[in-house]
């Protein structure tokens, strides 16, 4: 792993180099052309809204250097989990009057719907608060739409201190804001949302060692679910406990996910119900692996046993979501990948948020599923580059096809893009494998039918 000193020119020349769009696509990570991290998910009709923190890199005398540095924050959107719409900058640091303008500490936030308004919640140092110190307290900016404009209230709320703001509205209308500061508390909110409706109390029940943070609370057939990170070894892996009430006490009752096996040593998440269909979002440092401040949120299914346990979420590059024939499929967001000859690399080291590339040495191969096949291609083009001359096979369902079209590639240190026409007929939802069946190391970028 490079030194952090070594990083600095990485990071800012790429963050120099990211595009921003309106649009983001499938796959891990959701977002591509900037950092973000700490997704706070919400179903709101048809659609999914994700309001993450957003990492950039504190230069020197912008910040504390090489430590966590946001200063506003985005809403993304999406009705098929698959497109994700940026909805822009909902909330600016120098919009908080209350706030410290130049503290950099717009860390992770929540948000809720009620009564037709939409309430969210943040983190931030006061005015006279030590930016390096623990005066962190929670603010509410309310909005009449859930991608904003969102307009922060004159004072935080009144007898919180701390970070990680998340918010519960039970069955019966009472809602909870919880938050963590060395321990996680909870309290009950009045009906404004805007104060505390009782004195806050510790969650005492969890694990006493180690840093526990970022608290999500949910329910689902009557019981009560506060997920959290904790540090139980070296970095934050993500736990649960279950109780009968949003106060508790709890139970502990699991891992949701291990530790990040690459050493980002943060993790934070939000669990939601779409379409029938339980979805755990969290983060990685996927664009910035020397540096594990700057992080990209990720989405996996997530699924309970008939006991009402969490079943532990593996993550996965693939994500979630059903990719369109004629998006450029990326191969190396692979959901599986054969154990030798295949790795994954980033096109441009230098320029990350370009994304990644898939490897595959003769006899190697990657898999991709749920693909719509809207209608019959007749065609498949793919970008790739090839150390010498061979053939690239791309199959339907596995390695043993059924056979869609064969590439004959030509050597060369360049990219090209080879289009072919489509050998078996294909419609509905199918995974799809590229085999290199003969040749040299074979790079590709994307494969698109049309």
């Amino acid at each position: 792993m490079p030194k952090i000193t070594n990083f600095k020119c990485y990071l800012l020349l790429f963050l120099l180099s990211a595009v921003l769009s309106g649009a983001a696509f499938a796959q891990n990570p959701l977002v591509r052309d900037q950092f973000t991290a700490d997704p706070s998910a919400m179903v709101v009709g048809d659609r999914v809204y994700v309001y993450p923190s957003h990492d950039i890199y504190c230069a020197e005398n912008n910040g504390r250097e090489n430590w966590f540095c946001m200063q506003d924050y985005h809403v993304f959107s999406s009705e098929n989990l698959t497109e994700w719409t940026d909805h822009g900058t909902i909330l600016h640091q120098e919009d908080v009057p209350w706030g410290n303008s130049t503290a950099n500490s717009m860390w992770a936030p929540d948000c809720i719907e009620r009564n037709g308004k939409y309430y969210f919640y943040f983190p931030d140092h006061g005015k006279e608060t030590s930016v390096n110190g623990k005066g962190f307290t929670i603010g509410v900016a309310v909005a009449d739409h859930p991608e904003g404009p969102f307009v922060p209230e004159p004072q935080p709320i009144k007898g919180v201190k701390g970070i990680d703001p998340n918010v519960f509205i039970d069955d019966d209308g009472q809602a909870y804001l919880y938050w963590s500061q060395e321990h996680i508390y909870g309290a009950k909110l009045k009906e404004n949302m805007l104060e505390l409706a009782g004195d806050p109390v510790i969650l005492k029940e969890l694990p006493q060692e180690g840093l526990k943070e970022g608290p999500y609370m949910f329910e689902k057939d009557g019981a009560y679910y506060l997920t959290y990170p904790h540090v139980a070894n070296k970095t934050e892996r993500l736990e649960y406990a279950v109780g009968k009430s949003p106060l508790g006490p709890f139970d502990f009752n699991g891992v949701i996910m291990d530790e990040s096996p690459t050493g980002c040593w943060t993790n934070h998440h939000s669990i939601i119900q779409f379409k029938g269909q339980h979805y755990l979002f969290y983060h990685h440092n996927d664009y910035s692996p020397g540096f594990d401040k700057n992080r990209s949120i990720r989405a996996d299914s997530l699924f309970f046993e008939d006991d009402g346990s969490i079943r532990k979420v593996d993550p996965t590059l693939r994500g979630i979501g059903v990719t369109q024939m004629t998006d450029h499929i990326q191969m190396d967001r692979y959901s599986a990948l054969s154990k030798e000859g295949a790795s994954i690399a980033f096109l441009d080291n230098k320029k990350p948020f370009k994304g990644w590339m898939v490897e595959l040495e003769n006899g190697a191969w990657v898999k991709y599923n749920r693909i719509s096949f809207h209608q019959k291609p007749q065609t498949v083009s793919i970008r790739i580059m090839a150390s010498k001359a061979g053939t690239l096979a791309l199959y339907s369902g596995n390695e043993r096809g059924p056979l869609l079209a064969k590439v004959r590639v030509s050597g060369g240190d360049h990219w090209e893009i080879i289009q072919k026409v489509i050998t078996d007929s294909i419609s509905g939802i199918h995974d799809i494998v590229l085999v290199n069946e003969n040749g040299g190391k074979v790079a590709v970028d994307w494969v698109k039918f049309e």
